[in-house]
Parts: C-alpha cells; structure tokens; sequence
C-alpha cells in the first residue's frame, strides 16, 4: 500500500466530500432536485481532466504562478456559491430557489475541478509503471472511500438534527467551511508570492498534526492550519463574519416576512 496515495486522495475526498454532503442537506431540507448535482459531477469531472493534462501549461501563466493563482481563484468562486447559499436558503418565500440550484451547481463544480485535477496529476506520475499504478490505484481507493464516508456521516448527522436546530448547524458548518476555502485561496496566493506574510502565531502541531486523519478532516471542514499567520487568521475570521452577516441578514428578512404575514392573518 502507497501512503502517499491514502493520504492525498483522502484530503482531497474529504474537501470535496464535506462540501458536497453539506450541499446535499441544503437540497434535503428545501426539497430540490438533484440536476444541479448530476450537472456539478459532470462538469467537474471533465473539467478536473482537461485542468490536470494542461497543468505544465497552466504552471506558467503569471510568471510560473498559474497553479497557484487558478487554485486561489476556484477556491474564491466557491466561497462567494457559499455566501450567495448562505443568503437564499435563508430568504423568504420560494421565488429565490431558482437561483439556488445554479449556484449549487457551480460549487459541486469548482469543488471537483480543484479535488480532482489534484489526484489525476498525482496518479498520472505513475502511470508509466504498470505495477506501481495499480498499487496507487488501490491504495487511493482506500483513501477516497474513507473520505466519502466522512461527507456521508456528516449529511445524516445534520439531517438527522431536530427541524429547531438543524439550520443553525447546517449554517454554522457552511460557514466554516467556508472561512477555509478563503484561508486556502489566501495560502495560495502566499505561496504564490502574492501575499507576503510575518511569522507564525502559534504552532499546535503537537497536538493535533496536519498529516493525521483527525487533522485532515478539521482541514476539510474548517481550513485548519496549524502554524497560521496574522494574514491567514484575520481572513479566515472576516470570511466567517462576513458569511453569518450575509446568512444573518437573509434569516432577517424571513423573520419579517413571518412577522408581517402574521399581522396581516389577524
């Protein structure tokens, strides 16, 4: 069995498998269908393809940068799906649902497109050993399918919650994650240069490394980091505010709309 392969195929299952499963307790609790799924899994998954056969050229885009700048980038996108999510789930009435599907969609996307380019170029290293290939093969499999049931534990989680609680935690773990797709996008553009950055704030690697399993899944659901910087923590803290802003402000006006329908009946 190749490490390795268990290792990375499982980081990048576990991001994409806690995003999607907490995507599919929002199409659990509004009741929609699954095309914006299909489409996302289709998409992503052609676009993950055609992305790691181009990598050696995507590399050199922004004077050698282009990897880290298109990841930062993808990595961006879906945090704006999340914030955009984060307002429709929360607003008033069913006009706004057609505009969630598409989003959702998007997001299934970008999310694969990224996981999935990540472990095509990690197996396409050893494809030219056939022997070796099938090791990897097997061995990420064993990754991948940890990963999913991981994202499949999570989704029966929340929708197994009381109806009272089940949207404070689906918004709370959706705001999570997404602080971390922007803590990664800022990491990117660090490693790209575009960012400079101090010294780290503190370092808990001790207790809870970066390479263990319980360490993956906290860097799948929340972007943990375990010697962060100033520049990693303020924008990992405003991407969070700024998502229960958002989600705040839709759940306000669906309060309002309540309150004044009620109004109206009496």
């Amino acid at each position: 069995m190749l490490l390795d392969a268990v290792v990375i195929v499982l980081r990048e299952t576990l991001e994409a498998g806690v995003l999607i499963a907490l995507l599919l307790t929002v199409r659990h609790g509004l009741h929609l269908s699954n095309r914006w799924l299909w489409s996302g899994l289709g998409l992503g998954l052609v676009g993950a393809f055609v992305l790691a056969r181009n990598l050696g050229v995507v590399t050199e885009w922004f004077e050698y940068t282009g990897q880290e700048v298109v990841n930062a980038s993808m990595q961006f996108g879906i945090y704006v799906c999340l914030l955009l999510i984060g307002l429709l789930v929360n607003l008033p009435g069913v006009r706004w649902r057609r505009f969630l599907e598409p989003v959702l969609g998007v997001c299934v996307m970008l999310a694969l497109v990224r996981e999935g380019a990540e472990v095509a170029v990690f197996f396409f290293g050893y494809m030219q050993d056939e022997g070796v290939f099938i090791m990897a093969l097997t061995s990420g499999f064993i990754g991948m399918m940890i990963g999913l049931s991981v994202g499949v534990l999570i989704y029966h989680v929340v929708i197994g919650l009381r109806p009272l609680v089940i949207r404070t935690v689906q918004m709370t773990l959706l705001a999570l994650v997404a602080g971390g797709m922007a803590l990664q996008a800022t990491q990117s553009l660090i490693q790209a240069d575009w960012l400079t950055v101090s010294g780290a704030l503190w370092n808990t690697g001790e207790w809870l490394s970066e390479q263990s399993v319980a360490g993956q899944v906290a860097y799948a659901i929340f972007g943990y980091e375990a010697s962060p910087s100033a520049t990693e923590v303020v924008t990992y803290l405003s991407s969070v505010g700024l998502f229960i802003l958002v989600a705040g402000l839709g759940a306000r006006r669906r309060l309002k709309a309540r309150s004044a329908s009620g109004e109206a009946f009496q």
